[in-house]
């Protein structure tokens, strides 16, 4: 490692140079840091102030290309993002960089938050200064933890405005870069050391385990939480909200090799992929788990359901249904609404739930008979116990050649008891996996 933490800024040389080297010049007031710049620009720059070039990164200038002839900016070739990820993690990997900022408009948040999202794990410090950063980020920022800080006014030159916000981010990542340093360097020491006599083993065993989570399903979750830390002494438990992008975290993360087991309970995400909410974590959703065939229980919770806005915003051939008295809805609060799923609907989920576990070794599966979530149990809107075992019987004929162990349980997926199996299942798949 550097004695001093590497700072790279990102940004569009052939437009913004004058704007990153003031970036540059007020990390540097910060305290001892390296600052390196790193050209993404449409058209390569031959500044020397520039670090790393496009050239660097591809064996060869992005473009060649007279700008003279067209209005139109040329367009970025659909390899260069790929080529600006592969090079952030070889640095990364390299403990090169201890922190990252990049800054731009829409083409230059969306090319620079690409790299980000490929190339560097969450825990990683990352800043984006972008003029798109008022609006919706999740496109930028998907599953991981890019920071965001809106410009306020355009990357277009220096003001006193624009100057402001960059010491501000300047101050920001450069704090951000100082702490990610040196928890590296304690972590190096504490790696360098050893204490005699003194047994670290569960120090070094610490079981790292993800939840999924819904509101209709929040009781299990935090009953199984509370056992799971008190038959494994010192494990780490994750609570991921299953909205679509804590689904995708979690599968990001188990990737990233940060989990080590998976207490699926809620896995209302592939409902929204089958039928088409708002809410989906995309079709690979438990694939990571099964690559990496680590330690998982997986259930059905909330399977009953797919997420919509409000209820003005249910789109037209389900609000007919709903009309022609075929679907159920339930308004969960002011903003959310929930569609009861059909049989086929729920088939269909089975069958994508299956096809996505199948090939683990070390998965079960526990289905809650007595009900799927808080609205589906008796007296509840969304309760149909025809509907919800043709999903279970679906579930089971689809992984019948597996090998994969399904447990039955009559309790609803909120019984108190049911959540402490659950947890006491993954807790058996993790000692026999040790």
């Amino acid at each position: 490692m550097t004695s001093t933490p590497t700072i790279l800024l990102l940004g569009t040389c052939d437009t913004k140079l004058p704007e990153l080297l003031y970036t540059k010049s007020a990390i540097l007031a910060q305290g001892p840091n390296n600052v390196l710049i790193l050209d993404i620009g449409r058209i390569p720059s031959s500044s020397s102030e520039v670090d790393i070039k496009q050239s660097d990164l591809l064996g060869a200038p992005l473009l060649h290309h007279d700008v003279k002839q067209t209005t139109t900016p040329p367009p970025l070739p659909p390899t260069s993002g790929k080529s600006k990820s592969k090079e952030i993690n070889t640095l990364d990997r390299d403990s090169y960089i201890k922190t990252l900022t990049p800054y731009g408009g829409s083409c230059g948040t969306a090319l620079a938050t690409g790299a980000l999202r490929d190339g560097l794990p969450v825990g990683f410090p990352k800043l984006m200064v972008s003029t798109m950063a008022s609006g919706d980020v999740g496109p930028y920022i998907g599953e991981t933890d890019i920071a965001m800080m809106y410009s306020v006014v355009d990357i277009a030159g220096r003001n006193r405005v624009l100057d402001m916000v960059l010491r501000n981010a300047a101050g920001a990542i450069a704090g951000m870069g100082r702490v990610c340093y040196c928890q590296q360097i304690k972590q190096q020491e504490a790696a360098s050391i050893e204490i005699e006599g003194e047994d670290n083993s569960e120090a070094t065993s610490t079981v790292r385990i993800g939840i999924s989570m819904f509101g209709v399903t929040t009781p299990a979750v935090t009953i199984a939480r509370k056992h799971l830390e008190s038959i494994l002494p010192g494990c780490e438990v994750y609570v991921f909200h299953a909205t679509g992008s804590g689904g995708r975290a979690m599968e990001r993360l188990i990737s990233e090799g940060q989990l080590d087991a998976v207490l699926d309970l809620t896995t209302t995400e592939i409902a929204d992929e089958v039928v088409g909410g708002v809410l989906s974590a995309g079709p690979d959703r438990l694939v990571a788990a099964t690559k990496r065939d680590i330690p998982r229980v997986v259930s059905v919770g909330a399977c009953d359901m797919v997420n919509f806005g409000t209820f003005d915003s249910i789109p037209e051939k389900f609000a007919n249904e709903r009309l022609g008295a075929q679907r159920v809805f339930h308004r969960h609060n002011p903003t959310v609404t929930l569609m009861r799923t059909t049989v086929e609907e729920c088939r269909d989920i089975a069958r994508v739930i299956a096809r996505n576990i199948r090939d683990s070794s070390r998965t079960k599966v526990l289905l809650p008979i007595g009900g799927v979530s808080m609205v589906d149990i008796p007296g509840q809107p969304f309760w149909n116990p025809d509907v919800d075992e043709d999903f279970f019987s679906t579930l089971e004929e689809e992984l019948s050649d597996s090998g994969i162990e399904i447990v039955k349980d009559g309790r609803d997926i909120n019984h108190p008891e049911l959540a402490k199996l659950a947890a006491e299942m993954l807790r058996d798949l993790i000692k026999v996996s040790r």
